[in-house]
């Protein structure tokens, strides 16, 4: 399976999402995953101090979240490798 798993900032990652913007604080995180076999894309967003184990994962748009990857110049693609 080819996946890539990363990390970025709320506020980034929810920019097109005006509800979930508001709701973003400054340090928030989102761990993006993404599975290109089998086209989805999750994410787990959470607060610093936080235990990003304790959230489940949401699904979100999986070319919406490639686009991002891309503008945010492939991390973890060495995963992919």
């Amino acid at each position: 399976m080819e996946k890539v798993q990363f990390v970025v900032n709320a506020r980034k990652y929810f920019e097109a999402d005006a509800e979930r913007l508001k709701q973003a604080g400054e340090n928030d995180e989102v761990i993006v995953t993404i599975n290109f076999d089998e086209k989805k894309a999750d994410f787990i967003w959470f607060s610093p101090g936080e235990n990003p184990g304790n959230f489940l994962a949401e699904e979100d748009d999986f070319y919406a979240v490639v686009e991002l990857w891309e503008e945010l110049g492939k991390p973890g693609e060495e995963e992919l490798k």
